[in-house]
């Protein structure tokens, strides 16, 4: 799995009007979205500025772990962009925090009201 969050949203929406933050919460995850689905990721979810997405859900390739270092790295080269266009509008600056990590989970429904994907690699990746 791949999270990603943005360093500095709490001081950056102290200072914007709400409507400019969401603004921009929806272009960060237009652009992790985007290089996640390009490397056959799916993004399970997005709260604010943080985006969790799982790799070989649901479907299964031998090189998903690979995927999602690739999709970090085009993430990251991808946010350069972005910094440039807050910084630009805002005058503010603003990093990114990428952590992928490996391991078993339990695939969930979320048909069902389940989470895609629970277990310690999930919370791992939040704290790399």
């Amino acid at each position: 799995m791949l999270f990603a969050d943005l360093a500095g949203s709490t001081a950056l929406g102290e200072r914007l009007d709400p409507e400019d933050v969401r603004e921009l919460q929806g272009e960060l995850f237009e652009l992790i979205n985007a290089e996640v689905e390009r490397f056959g990721g799916t993004t399970e979810k997005f709260a604010g500025d943080a985006v969790l997405a799982v790799f070989g859900i649901p479907q299964a390739h031998e090189d998903d772990p690979e995927r999602a270092v690739r999709a970090a790295l085009a993430v990251r080269e991808s946010f350069v962009s972005f910094t440039e266009r807050v910084h630009g509008r805002h005058g503010a600056d603003v990093g990114l925090r990428i952590g992928v990590n490996t391991g078993e989970v339990v695939a969930g429904d979320p048909a069902a009201g389940q989470a895609l994907v629970t277990g310690d690699a999930v919370n791992l990746a939040k704290r790399l």
